[in-house]
């Protein structure tokens, strides 16, 4: 008797259940690391991450980072690709600093898919679909509501305002450069151009530095090196701005196991293990699962950084979550007329 395809799969979930629930777990550290070397401003944390984590994962990706770069139909994508990285990477650590960890991840993961749906709207003429117009609502909702409960508790000022503004350019780079990867993955398989599929799960950011595009694209050999230029092409202005402008706070030693911590653990290691879950694991169980980043994030912003969210700040949360929730349930399609 035959099996459906995947079954095999989905009969040996365990393991990869357990590495996407590790890789969004650690990447709910980063706001809470950052805390460990007072005194770094937030666009050296970002710089150093994502430049000393985007070289390991080109050389990783071994020569298909520079087929993806010699290639011109993966080029221009990977370019794209890596600008965005360049911005978000800075973005999403001052969302961290002037925000505070909490609101700065949660508004960060809630507006990418808002920003998703409309980046695919605006370039490919997708329709928008009844379930993102949900989602988007109930996640709005959520982030406003969250923003309020942290502005009542601080007293809001210039520096969440700014806060905020990074979170919302973090969700929107990241949106674009998860777009940038999808359409240079089907640009790699076929020199045909292919529309990319319609606010799906590969396009929405739930999870950390990566999200499911990325650690999709890394199963194959020519995905692998896309995914390993655009981290490569990012890291050498991230590197250059970290030398020059973080240079005095690169030679203090006691910053360097947190540097090396955010670039191995939440970058490298986070991406990876998300890569080999989506192995076993379908892309929605594993949107669902990416969804304990926000929720890790908050408790340790709490418990270890002492940021207060009070009872309002929990319910944005939520909401944000459920937002996110939303999205990464599978569609149900009718069945067909017997």
């Amino acid at each position: 008797m035959s099996r459906a395809p995947g079954a095999g799969r989905a009969s040996r979930p365990v393991g990869g259940l357990a590495a996407i629930a590790i890789a969004a777990a650690v990447w709910g550290t980063t706001g809470t690391a950052t805390h460990f070397a007072p005194g770094v401003p937030a666009f050296v944390f970002g710089a150093v991450s994502f430049g000393l984590g985007g070289l390991v994962l080109a050389a990783t990706a071994g020569r298909g980072t520079l087929r993806a770069v010699a290639q011109r139909r993966t080029r221009g994508w990977a370019l794209l690709g890596a600008a965005s990285l360049v911005v978000y990477a800075v973005a999403f650590y001052a969302a961290l600093a002037d925000a505070g960890v909490a609101l700065g991840t949660t508004l960060a993961i809630g507006s990418s898919p808002v920003f998703a749906g409309l980046v695919e709207w605006v370039a490919d003429s997708t329709r928008v679909t009844r379930r993102w117009v949900v989602a988007t609502l109930v996640s709005v909702v959520g982030m406003v509501v969250v923003t309020l409960a942290r502005s009542e508790h601080d007293g809001g000022g210039r520096s969440l305002a700014l806060g905020v503004g990074s979170a919302l350019v973090a969700g929107l780079t990241y949106a674009t450069y998860s777009w940038a990867v999808a359409r240079g993955m089907h640009a790699a398989a076929s020199r045909m151009p292919i529309a990319v599929g319609r606010l799906g799960v590969d396009v929405v950011r739930v999870g950390g530095d990566v999200g499911v595009t990325a650690a999709r694209a890394a199963r194959g050999p020519s995905e692998r090196g896309l995914v390993g230029a655009v981290f490569g092409l990012a890291a050498v202005p991230l590197v250059v701005l970290a030398v020059v402008a973080g240079g005095p706070f690169l030679t203090g030693a006691g910053n360097w196991p947190v540097f090396l911590y955010l670039a191995l653990v939440p970058t490298v290691i986070g991406h990876s293990l998300y890569a080999v879950g989506l192995r076993t694991v379908t892309a929605s169980v594993a949107t669902l699962l990416s969804l304990l980043e926000p929720v890790v994030a908050a408790v340790l912003a709490v418990l270890v950084v002492g940021e207060r969210l009070g009872v309002g700040g929990w319910a944005g949360i939520v909401l944000v979550v459920a937002g996110l929730s939303v999205l990464a349930l599978p569609a149900r399609h009718p069945l067909p007329p017997r």
